[in-house]
């Protein structure tokens, strides 16, 4: 059994022991990467508290360490503070090799990013250890590149995008107030809302948009209910399955609420792998799996995982800034969740 804790200053001896095991191994293979005395607690505080490190255990027995920090100014001067987490002094004592302590250290990283909502992953490593190397890109670590580092080491650089698959997030107009429903709204009354939105365009069709709004709503629910999922409002309240830039742009001033994914009831909540108004449009239909269909939330999460996240090019919907090659609503651009019940909002309202 693998755990994984952060480290206090009384897990400081278990810090260097297990760093201590990784270079005696690395020296008698011929593949010495630190000194021992770089890796005594004197040394290392210079550059890390005892809580950037993540122990791991297995069975009880600590086995494998990493620090993760917020601030890299040697190796990637470029990233503010705070923008991204960086990986140092990963280490796995020899006893434990072979386990997928790197992957499980990862792991809990990336639940650390989502957790401080930074969506980047940065380690660098020496240039010329194609070993250690595959290990990165096996866990999911693109090369971004090479450097030397005080004019002697030569390294490659390593990221990582780090998603949030467990909140949804819900944008809306700081000064209005979250989790309205246009189609919940009666039609006279959702048209004077959409004309305030749409004042300033002559050309746009209102009526033609709501219709299709209320028919898009509609269908949604259908083909949820077609599936086993449970919906109780008659129209859905919209999120996103992660953060999405674009979302914000649709706002003058952008507010957002975000929700663990694991406080809603899951049959309440469906999703479409793309902007329902566009992933619902025969029209657009292009023969991959996701078109014209709802998914639960394991599913969607299993489409992610194949084929990676929607096309999202960049845009700004007040601004009016869009892509140059189709309509901005013909971009599936975020992985859309529908929450079709009041339990949860009702808390964070």
């Amino acid at each position: 059994m693998i755990e994984i804790s952060t480290a206090t200053e009384k897990d400081i001896p278990i810090i260097e022991e297990i760093l201590l095991d990784a270079v005696n191994w690395l020296d008698a293979t011929g593949q010495s990467l630190w000194r021992s005395d770089q890796i005594t607690w004197a040394r290392l505080s210079k550059d890390f508290a005892a809580s950037d490190f993540l122990i791991a255990y297995v069975d009880g027995n600590p086995a494998a360490c990493m620090a993760l920090v917020d601030y890299d100014p040697v190796v990637w001067p470029g990233i503010e503070k705070g923008k991204s987490l960086f990986i140092h002094k990963l280490a796995v004592k020899r006893n434990a090799a072979g386990l997928g302590l790197p992957a499980a250290l990862f792991a809990r990283a990336k639940v650390i990013c989502v957790d401080r909502e930074i969506w980047c992953l940065r380690l660098d490593c020496d240039l010329h250890r194609a070993k250690l190397r595959g290990v990165y890109e096996r866990s999911g670590f693109t090369y971004a590149g090479q450097k030397v580092v005080y004019e002697i080491y030569d390294i490659a650089l390593y990221e990582c995008k780090v998603d949030d698959v467990r909140h949804l997030y819900h944008y809306y107009e700081r000064s209005g107030a979250p989790f309205r429903t246009l189609t919940s709204l009666p039609y006279a009354e959702a048209e004077r809302v959409v004309r305030s939105w749409f004042a300033r365009q002559v050309m746009f069709d209102v009526d033609r948009f709501l219709n299709l709004r209320y028919e898009r709503d509609k269908l949604l629910r259908e083909l949820y209910g077609a599936i086993g999922g449970k919906p109780i409002r008659t129209a859905p309240v919209y999120f996103t399955l992660g953060p999405n830039q674009g979302m914000s742009t649709w706002f003058d001033d952008p507010a957002w609420i975000k929700i663990p994914i694991e406080e809603f009831d899951l049959h309440t909540v469906s999703f479409t792998y793309g902007d329902s108004f566009a992933a619902l449009d025969p029209e657009l239909n292009t023969g991959e799996e996701w078109w014209g269909r709802v998914f639960d939330y394991k599913r969607v999460l299993s489409l992610i995982e194949r084929y990676g996240w929607p096309e999202d090019p960049p845009y700004h919907m007040k601004n009016r800034v869009f892509p140059e090659d189709r309509h901005i609503n013909h971009c599936l651009k975020f992985v859309e969740a529908h929450v079709w019940s009041d339990e949860v909002l009702d808390r964070y309202r």
